[in-house]
């Protein structure tokens, strides 16, 4: 019986000894790093270039009002700031970096986001201010449009059947409609003038995609300094759907 349990106790000492690292390893190996944030960036105001740094490396940026941009890498702080740069007044030296805009992407999200930049009024401290939204398939579904007013007066929008009022940096998702057309209209608030059409058009409707749509103000000019219209700029994006189901902006 003794020798039975001397056996017993050398066969769990062995099997201890070749478990316990496994198991010590388990415990002590670091859990798998997040995938890095990644956004794309529109712009408002018309095209513009900066740059714009990830972990000492200096990444270049193109945003135009019509299109979306390529998918860039975010810092791992997920702090991101866009500058350009100014020749240094010493030749000799490297030009010097001048902040332009800044955006902070929300860290309990995986993204990917969206930055809109619109430019600041003069005395801003910052040439442009951001607005970081989520661009994933979860938060702006397929066959969906999302609209957005970056108009200084509230709007009453009215897509597909689908009717909302949007405060000036605000925005809303709606369906595709069933039909192959849809309209959107959009009306401003005038104050004492009450509301006024300020934007009435028809569209093709796809499938497999989602549309972005962004009312911005006419720009003033010499033969219209006041103008009351809207400009909608419309982004659509393709959507895929691999083997497994799973669904992929294009």
């Amino acid at each position: 019986m003794a020798l039975a349990q001397r056996h017993l106790i050398r066969v769990l000492a062995c099997v201890f000894l070749l478990v316990a690292p496994a198991i010590l390893r388990s415990q002590t190996s670091p859990a798998p790093e997040a995938p890095a944030p990644q956004f794309r960036v529109v712009s408002i105001a018309g095209v513009e270039t900066f740059f714009f740094d990830v972990e000492k490396k200096k990444e270049s940026l193109n945003a135009a009002a019509g299109s979306f941009s390529q998918l860039y890498p975010a810092p791992k702080n997920r702090d991101v700031v866009f500058y350009r740069e100014v020749p240094n007044a010493d030749p000799k030296l490297p030009p010097v970096k001048t902040p332009v805009a800044k955006a902070q992407l929300p860290a309990q999200k995986i993204g990917p986001f969206l930055i809109l930049i619109a430019k600041n009024p003069p005395e801003a401290e910052l040439a442009y201010n951001t607005l970081v939204i989520d661009q994933s398939l979860e938060a702006h579904p397929a066959n969906n449009y999302r609209v957005f007013n970056f108009s200084k007066r509230r709007l009453a929008v009215n897509i597909a059947d689908t009717k909302m009022v949007l405060p000036t940096g605000q925005y809303q998702t709606a369906p595709y409609p069933t039909s192959r057309k849809a309209w959107l209209q959009v009306a401003a608030d005038e104050k004492a003038d009450g509301w006024l059409l300020v934007s009435s058009s028809a569209h093709p409707v796809g499938a497999d995609s989602r549309t972005s749509i962004f009312l911005v103000d006419i720009a003033p000019s010499p033969m219209d300094p006041n103008p009351k219209g809207i400009v909608a700029r419309r982004i659509r994006e393709s959507i895929t759907t691999d083997e497994k189901g799973v669904q992929h902006v294009r």
